[in-house]
């Protein structure tokens, strides 16, 4: 005579459930949706949070501790905050039977698929602290990496940004005031203050058509980048640009190698992994490439040369894999790839900050010095004009 089991299951209705239930020798009598954890299901996580449960959770695993206890103890820690909900919802639904991948699955914006995939695959080998010792070090390498990412992008910017408003503020108020007087000398005016003056012209005009189109260049790359064309064509511009379209690639086949070589370590098929790897390669160019790569590898093809005929990889990193795969260890030639990465990218990233910065600081002498001769060129005839 059979027994009744009580327990909650993660599925996303009753006839999936019933499914799953079945695959146990379940079979489902009555199902109650569980009130979700306030918590929203789309919530998302600081990376660092995500870099210590994990390495909590291994540490406490590793020691013997239950997965519970260990839960229980983290959502003590984090009581009030958001992940702390997360936590106990998690620890909720582990205890109703459901399997630690289950469980996070319900939060896939805090998580994220790889992740996900990662846990599910420790369970299934019965390594899930050594599987999150590894996230936790693959989620402090993208930590890192965008450190460096950030350490380029907002220096430059900044001085751009101040370099238009110091634009801006020359021709709407400098400029306006001093054109009279320039225009009252009675001077050939050089062609640089013509130019200026005529800049100087339109902006005092017709200065909210100039803000209109600034904000909506700004809109349209925002809108034609969440069109997957549109994003296609950015991105591959991005790749092309002088330098920078060099560091670019190189970020992205590290994140290329990092997220192939942890999924394969973790047992997780090549088709599945590149799958995964195509969403967070950070490039569409070089996504597409993984894609018609997988779908070759599908086909029978070695995953070098279906890389090699892509275009898009450098010869590094396809000589690698192909010796990877020749003598069984991918995965630890992912590692290896991954390593030159780690050094390549901070390397470029300095090599392109302490040229940029006084490339910077040129153009910047450069936009003040025009704009001085621009005035003084004028006030030097006329002076001349005097003393004939």
């Amino acid at each position: 005579m059979g027994r009744t089991v009580r327990g909650v299951q993660v599925a996303d209705d009753v006839d999936h459930l019933a499914a799953a239930l079945r695959e146990k020798d379940l079979y489902l009598i009555s199902a109650l949706e569980r009130k979700k954890t306030s918590a929203s299901v789309g919530s998302r996580i600081k990376r660092r949070d995500l870099i210590d449960f994990s390495y909590h959770l291994a540490t406490i695993l590793s020691a013997g501790i239950p997965i519970l206890q260990g839960l229980q103890d983290l959502a003590i820690q984090r009581k009030g905050t958001k992940f702390g909900k997360i936590i106990e919802s998690i620890m909720e639904d582990v205890e109703g039977g459901a399997l630690l991948h289950e469980a996070l699955s319900r939060y896939p914006q805090a998580f994220g698929e790889t992740y996900i995939n990662m846990v599910k695959a420790g369970e299934t080998s019965g390594n899930v602290d050594g599987v999150l010792r590894e996230l936790a070090n693959f989620l402090q390498w993208q930590e890192d990496l965008n450190s460096n990412i950030k350490k380029i992008t907002i220096y430059p910017i900044a001085v751009l940004v101040a370099v238009g408003f110091l634009i801006m503020l020359v021709f709407a108020f400098a400029f306006p005031r001093i054109s009279g007087i320039l225009l009252a000398m009675k001077v050939p005016l050089p062609l640089l203050t013509r130019i200026f003056l005529a800049i100087s012209d339109v902006f005092k005009s017709y200065w909210y058509i100039v803000m209109l189109c600034i904000l909506g260049g700004i809109v349209g790359v925002h809108l034609v980048s969440r069109l997957e064309g549109g994003r296609l064509f950015l991105d591959r511009l991005k790749l092309r640009l002088p330098v920078i379209g060099g560091l670019i690639r190189k970020i992205s086949l590290s994140r290329f190698a990092h997220h192939l070589g942890l999924l394969l370590e973790a047992g997780i098929g090549i088709i599945q992994a590149l799958t995964l790897v195509e969403r967070v390669v950070g490039n569409q160019v070089i996504a597409e490439a993984v894609r018609r790569a997988r779908d070759q590898v599908q086909a029978g093809s070695t995953l070098s040369d279906a890389l090699r005929r892509s275009g898009e990889f450098s010869p590094m990193v396809i000589r690698m894999i192909s010796i990877g795969e020749s003598s069984g260890t991918l995965s630890d030639a992912l590692v290896k790839v991954s390593n030159y990465y780690d050094q390549e990218v901070p390397a470029t990233v300095k090599k392109i900050f302490s040229a940029l910065e006084p490339a910077l600081i040129v153009f910047l002498a450069m936009i003040v010095l025009m704009v001085a001769l621009s005035i003084y060129l004028p006030l030097y005839k006329s002076i001349g004009m005097i003393g004939r």
